[in-house]
């Protein structure tokens, strides 16, 4: 499903902007903390451009108006706005473009130049292994992604039916393009553009994005906050409770009432 509109408590809903390989089903484990207590959106920025058929490469700026244009659909005037690595990217581009209507801003494990070295060799990397061995994509998705000690928690046969499953159901050309979107990113400049007040969380562990790119793209934030979890990169499903409860605590310190 495309739209995720969930609550109805707050008059500014939380809008929920997935990374590279993932889709709106990711934010599944936060939703229990999280959509009591305020409306949750989970927007798949990538149905836009997959509706309007494979006559172009997608740019950063089609997966942002991915998300806008939902939130249009909706008729949504203002939001809380939560973005997870490439998701970080567009969830800058968003509040960079859109100050009246961004309350508050998280950032997790978000970058700020996909064309560096060391993130190019990854998603040359990734690229290759998503058209020519999925399972092993994933398996270095698995052991990029966690800590040691959350992956250790599962046996042998439940890690080969999570890679079984990953390989079975995802949507390889959308990975593809995400990509390709991933290693396009500059938003070096947006980022010092953004008004609404910002937190950047880092995960200490990650293995994906380093801290330090998370450290980077927060200097480039006008008074922009930090939090570190103790996880990896895939913090929706390592550390849920703990990201819900930060967005949660940082959108209500935050908190403005508007009129629709």
């Amino acid at each position: 499903m495309s739209n995720k509109f969930e609550g109805s408590k707050g008059d500014v809903p939380i809008v929920l902007v997935h990374g590279t390989c993932g889709n709106s089903e990711d934010w599944s484990q936060l939703l229990s903390v999280v959509s009591p207590k305020r409306t949750v959106i989970r927007p798949d920025y990538g149905k836009r451009f997959r509706d309007q058929g494979p006559s172009k490469a997608p740019t950063l700026t089609d997966f942002v108006l991915g998300v806008t244009a939902e939130l249009d659909s909706l008729g949504v005037e203002r939001f809380d706005l939560f973005g997870a690595s490439l998701g970080a990217a567009i969830a800058v581009s968003i509040a960079a473009e859109n100050p009246e209507k961004v309350n508050s801003v998280v950032l997790q494990s978000g970058f700020s130049f996909g064309g560096d070295n060391r993130l190019t060799l990854l998603f040359d990397l990734w690229r290759h292994l998503a058209k020519t061995d999925r399972v092993a994509f994933t398996k270095l998705i698995l052991a990029t992604g966690f800590t040691h000690h959350f992956l250790a928690a599962f046996d042998q046969p439940t890690v080969e039916a999570i890679i079984k499953g990953f390989v079975d159901s995802s949507d390889w050309s959308m990975i593809d393009e995400a990509i390709r979107v991933d290693m396009s990113v500059d938003i070096r400049d947006a980022a010092t553009q953004i008004k609404a007040p910002t937190l950047v969380i880092t995960a200490k562990h990650d293995q994906i994005v380093p801290p330090d790119y998370s450290e980077a793209l927060a200097q480039l934030i006008p008074q922009a906050s930090r939090s570190e979890l103790d996880c990896g990169h895939l913090t929706f499903l390592e550390r849920p409770s703990e990201l819900a409860a930060a967005l949660l605590e940082f959108f209500e310190a935050h908190h403005q009432s508007f009129t629709r």
